[in-house]
């Protein structure tokens, strides 16, 4: 197969070798703190996770102006984020080379997103944004065991922030700068009883887009407007049993993102400051998601924790866009809006316990989601006078799951050996109705097949994993491991046939071995995480030809093959007592081994793996600069950087390279004490050098070949004013 040229890789190796010696040469550095996360459903120490895991805490958060899911592109190497063209609210997650490229609600996402253990089962709306966010864990490579169907790449993991009942606190953060951005955050927390708290987060979120629209209809592409409220209740009832009830809404009114026409090649196309102005009517995007959710934890003896989650789901939303309106004469080539609506409700029941001397420790668990979803989707194709339509009713998922994990530490190893042994079997049922319909001219009467296309389905799998650690000194642990992830099968709305469409296909599976490393130095002034992996990608979901006579026909089927090795590492260091560094790269070598078509030819040479740049970096530092006019003052920077990407999985209409590129952002902070509480006051600034770089590349025509791009967010500053108060 013939593979995507890559940039050079001089400039990061050359980083990485030039951070090293500072690392071990210099003294008086602080101890590291010890992080704690929960990515194996119990809180434990980030060292002792066998998992290949970015901790990202509120501090890193708040140092990246951290609003939603896509602002973490490029902190987290072997992750890609990729707006879907019809709204960039609409998240398509890669992970280690694992994904999906398209946002159909009868499909499944490949990397599974969790807000405090709740599974998002849609990619619209994940980058929405949050209110109050703690931290967020990214576990990458197949979770299947503990996070079940649709985390074949890897996990997303958002803890909120809890009430506590100890202390009243209340914070205001005001952010302004570049395109008139205004963003407001308020945080209040208030105990209620000795047991008891309240917690209210406020978001509200303005900024116009980078792009003006000299057209008609909304000013700008880009444009942000967004809200977000979260109520949290929490009521420790006894030492034994609490409660936590959170309800939250988010509200998005967006414009789309400009897609501009831009050439095939390694370089990048400079972005626009405007579109064309025979653009009529641009519509914003309307999106606004309401959750509900109840954990009750219950320890009835030492050792032993019973846990519930209990969740209820609904996004409502419209998505609109113009498709290369003055490209070929005064009207788009393609204009696309819809309207939806899913709702899910979801429980997980999950037994916690060990044994008094902990040499064991376990969890079993089950779990139940359904779905529902409705959806209207309309593509109006001026060129040809025809509007074709999709009415999606009675989609209707049901997924249900066991599982359990056991660890178990044998007392002949001296305690050195950990063995840990999990298990996961599901069973989910899938059924969907469309009706499809075509009003020629593009407004007149909607004729409709006489018939809707059915589809029912059931998918059952049993995902293991085999985790062996040792510790071979107090601060050096290995770990090898080998765990599956299953994806659930599905319906293609785009089906050829009606019989394509009722076929549907099946799941698709990974297997990954892993061999980690998570070492310290006896200082505790020096972390290293490494993780090399090779993922055994089967029966995977592409698009290919379906129909030996017609070489334009295709449909989703369970064609390919695949493997991908990788490198991943997380160096942490403390330099000295106030300068600490965190390097982060990885490693991708993804390559199709066999995808046949319906002829039964092996046409891999055709295909190319989707967001997943070779080399892969970041750098973030925290220094603290000491005291000035009575406030402490700390500097943030952080630099990220990707190699050349590719941002379409054939080669049919051409291979789409999203050049590499790297971004680097600062910011400075001063905060002083103010009677009960503290002010802290930022500047600011994100794509300092003001790269110019693509963050999707695809063929955006319809029926002909139009290369396609959407660009980042140029150049921002401003400043940032927090005012917290606690007693």
């Amino acid at each position: 197969m013939t593979r995507v040229q890559r940039s050079s890789t001089t400039h990061f190796l050359s980083v990485f070798f030039f951070l090293i010696p500072p690392c071990v040469a210099v003294s008086q550095a602080q101890v590291l703190e010890e992080v704690i996360v929960t990515a194996e459903r119990r809180a434990q120490s980030l060292r002792k996770t066998p998992i290949s895991l970015i901790n990202l805490s509120q501090e890193s958060l708040q140092a990246r102006n951290y609003r939603d899911l896509s602002d973490l592109r490029g902190a987290a190497p072997n992750l890609q984020l990729i707006p879907h063209p019809n709204a960039e609210s609409t998240l398509l997650l890669f992970m280690r080379g694992v994904g999906n490229p398209d946002e159909q609600l009868t499909q499944d996402p490949s990397v599974g997103v969790y807000v405090d253990g709740i599974y998002l089962s849609r990619s619209q709306g994940l980058a929405t944004e949050a209110a109050s966010i703690e931290r967020i864990e990214i576990l990458r490579g197949p979770q299947g065991t503990l996070y079940g169907r649709n985390a074949t790449g890897g996990a997303i993991n958002l803890v909120t922030v809890a009430p506590d009942p100890s202390q009243l606190s209340i914070s205001q953060t005001l952010r302004t700068g570049s395109r008139n951005l205004l963003r407001s955050q308020t945080a209040i927390n208030v105990p209620l009883t000795e047991r008891s708290a309240v917690r209210v987060g406020y978001v509200r979120s303005l900024e116009n887009g980078a792009i003006e629209n000299p057209g008609t209809g909304s000013s700008r592409y880009g444009d942000r407007d967004r809200e977000a409220l979260r109520v949290d209740l929490a009521w420790h009832a006894a030492e034994s049993l609490s409660l936590r009830y959170s309800g939250d809404r988010g509200e998005l009114h967006d414009t789309p993102a400009y897609l501009g026409a831009v050439p095939l090649g390694q370089s990048s196309l400079s972005r626009p400051d405007a579109g064309n102005p025979a653009v009529t009517g641009l519509q914003n995007n309307s999106l606004v998601s309401t959750g509900h959710q109840v954990t009750v934890e219950w320890a009835p003896v030492e050792g032993v924790t019973l846990r519930s989650l209990t969740a209820r789901r609904k996004i409502v939303d419209e998505q609109y866009q113009d498709w290369h309106t003055g490209l070929q004469g005064p009207q788009p080539l393609l204009v696309t809006s819809a309207q939806g609506a899913q709702t899910q409700w979801s429980q997980e029941l999950q037994l916690l316990g060990s044994s008094a001397d902990e040499r064991w420790q376990w969890i079993a668990g089950l779990y139940w989601l359904e779905e529902e979803i409705e959806r209207d989707a309309q593509n109006a194709i001026p060129p040809a006078d025809q509007t074709r339509r999709v009415f999606g009713r009675n989609i209707r998922n049901e997924a249900r799951a066991a599982f359990g994990q056991v660890s178990y530490r044998p007392a002949r190893w001296q305690e050195k050996l950990t063995v840990t042994a999990g298990l996961r079997w599901s069973e989910d049922r899938r059924k969907a109705a469309l009706l499809r319909g075509l009003q020629v001219p593009i407004d007149g009467p909607l004729r409709l097949r006489p018939e809707p296309d059915f589809g029912d389905r059931r998918f059952s799998d049993v995902s293991p994993a085999l985790t062996l650690e040792y510790d071979a000194t107090d601060r050096i642990r290995f770990y090898g491991k080998v765990a599956e992830g299953y994806k659930s099968g599905g319906f293609n709305a785009r089906a050829s046939s009606a019989a394509r469409f009722s076929q549907g296909f099946d799941d698709e599976n990974v297997r990954s071995w892993e061999m980690g490393m998570k070492a310290e130095s006896a200082e505790q002034r020096v972390r290293l995480d490494a993780t090399l992996f090779r993922s055994d990608y089967r029966n995977i979901q592409l698009n290919v030809q379906s129909d030996p006579t017609d070489v334009v026909v295709s449909d989703v089927l369970n064609a390919g093959k695949a493997t991908i090795d990788g490198l991943e590492l997380e160096l942490t260091t403390a330099i000295t007592e106030t300068l600490r560094l965190q390097f982060r790269y990885a490693w991708l070598d993804p390559r199709f081994n066999t995808i046949f078509d319906a002829t039964g030819a092996n046409v891999s040479d055709r295909y190319r793996f989707m967001g997943s740049p070779e080399h892969s970096l970041s750098v973030d530092l925290h220094w603290g600069l000491g005291r000035a006019l009575g406030s402490a003052l700390t500097l943030d920077a952080s630099y990220s950087w990707q190699d050349d990407s590719v941002g379409n999985t054939t080669t049919d209409a051409g291979t789409y390279i999203i050049p590499g590129y790297g971004l680097a952002s600062g910011r400075l902070k001063a905060v002083r004490a103010a009677g009960d509480g503290e002010i802290a006051f930022a500047v600011w600034a994100q794509n300092l050098t003001d790269e110019n770089y693509y963050i999707a590349h695809f063929n955006g025509g319809t029926g002909r070949i139009v290369p396609t791009a959407i660009w980042g967010a140029p150049r921002s500053a401003g400043v940032e004013l927090r005012y917290r108060f606690r007693r």
